[in-house]
């Protein structure tokens, strides 16, 4: 079965069998584009496949969006700073308008 997948840059075609799985279809486009499966988040219309068989979930031709699944945020350590110290200023305020 032919599968085509859109990326940020390009659409390409990567061929997988009818009883492959996620991971299976991760492998195949890991093959073209060089991402890690891990950082892939593939998107079907507008439901995001998660569950490991696609049997019934994709055709031959449908068009599947590579997504970059990318984490971001604070480091726990500096979080926990920067919480201290709103914590910190406003007990600081409180005291001031006593």
């Amino acid at each position: 079965m032919q599968v085509l997948v859109r990326s940020s840059q390009n659409t390409f075609s990567v061929t997988v069998d009818e009883d492959a799985t996620l991971n299976d279809l991760k492998l195949a486009i890991e093959n073209v584009e060089f991402i890690p499966p891990r950082f892939m988040s593939l998107v079907k219309g507008f439901s995001v496949l998660e569950s490991e068989s696609l049997e019934g979930l994709i055709e031959d031709g449908d068009i599947i969006e590579l997504n970059l699944a990318v984490d971001g945020g604070m480091r726990a350590k500096w979080r926990k700073k920067r919480m201290r110290r709103l914590r910190r200023k406003r007990r600081k305020m409180r005291m001031r308008a006593r």
